[in-house]
């Protein structure tokens, strides 16, 4: 599975590149610590597994509906309604007495239905809508919201919904060639591989404890998102993070909590169970498979920035990246082996 985690890698080298976001540390950074004073781990070995049962079916079908939404496999619908799911292209713009407010107008904006990224009643007053019609959704602004003029306020949002995307119907004989596979059992097999991998971590997972976290790594973690989403935000919008946060209407402290709970934690968890089981069973990770996951990453990077070199991949991402990967597979190619699949 790893073609994933370049493709995702490949995405952000760009941005890194062209658009300056930060550099990420070097070799293992987020885990120069005493791992048991944040882990406690479980068992680990002989984990159960089988194939055939309704619980590893919902892990193979995550598998690939996080390949289908991390590389953007959607059907494009110009008729129908909107369903709760989709993504909606809409124009909008807000008026308070009639009059538009600032910040509250806005064309081509893609809006998940279901994210909760607006006030209350957006989202859910565009589901049943057709494709192509325009409607006046009747609203009333939180009484926390940032601006003091808007706060309390009732409003209508003229929205029109230019096309939806959508996931329904998207299936790996539509897509898996496109992820370099020869064939649909190739990419099925990797699919199955992946779940069991999934499958297994949540086992142990689930067998041991987060005792804590490292602040520290937690912040540093926590700066690089939020310099994702800045670039994001001033590339598809052409706005600032504030402003946009204050159009979402939220706060820093809460788009931090969000971040942490949601994202960077749960990106911990895994990494320190990775990292304490290799501890524990002592197995090493060379610099050479360091620069083999390097060198895969770039090869496939490559592919449609042929200009990218291994030198930029390495002050982008640094080497923690690569090392990372390397862990990974050797940790749960170990833990696959010693599993009891069936």
């Amino acid at each position: 599975m790893k073609k994933f985690i370049y493709a995702v890698i490949s995405i952000c080298i760009v941005l890194s590149i062209f658009a300056g976001c930060e550099k990420l540390p070097a070799k293992r950074q987020l885990f120069n610590v005493k791992l048991s004073k944040y882990v406690k781990l479980g068992d680990y070995e002989g984990i159960p597994v089988d194939t055939s049962s309704d619980t590893f079916k919902e892990f193979y079908n995550d598998v690939i509906s996080s390949d289908i939404e991390n590389n953007n496999f959607y059907v494009k619908k110009t008729e129908g309604t909107v369903a709760e799911g989709d993504t909606a292209n809409i124009n909008y713009i807000g008026k308070k007495d009639g009059v538009a407010f600032e910040g509250g107008t806005a064309d081509n904006y893609d809006l998940k239905i279901g994210s909760n990224t607006f006030i209350d009643g957006f989202e859910e007053g565009l589901i049943g809508v057709n494709i192509g019609d325009t409607v006046d959704l009747n609203l009333t602004f939180p009484e926390s919201y940032q601006s003091a003029d808007l706060a309390g306020q009732a409003v209508v949002f003229t929205v029109t919904v230019n096309y939806v995307t959508t996931s329904d119907g998207m299936e790996p004989k539509n897509y898996y060639s496109q992820l370099g596979y020869d064939s649909l059992k190739d990419y099925e097999e990797e699919v199955k591989e992946k779940a069991i991998e999934n499958y297994i971590m949540d086992a142990v997972s689930a067998n041991s404890e987060i005792k804590d976290y490292p602040k520290d790594d937690i912040n540093t973690i926590y700066t690089n998102i939020k310099s994702s989403y800045e670039t994001q935000v001033y590339n598809n919008y052409g706005i600032g993070f504030d402003e946009y946060l204050t159009q979402i209407n939220y706060t820093e402290a809460q788009f931090k909590e969000e971040m942490v709970t949601n994202q960077v934690k749960p990106f911990l968890d895994s990494q320190m169970l990775i990292y304490a089981i290799l501890d524990k069973e002592g197995m090493k990770v060379t610099s050479e498979d360091v620069n083999d996951e390097l060198e895969e990453a770039l090869e496939e990077i490559q592919k449609n920035n042929p200009d990218v070199t291994a030198e930029q991949l390495k002050e982008a991402y640094g080497e923690f990246t690569f090392e990372y990967t390397a862990v990974n597979d050797k940790v749960l190619d170990f833990l696959a082996d010693n599993a009891k699949i069936k």
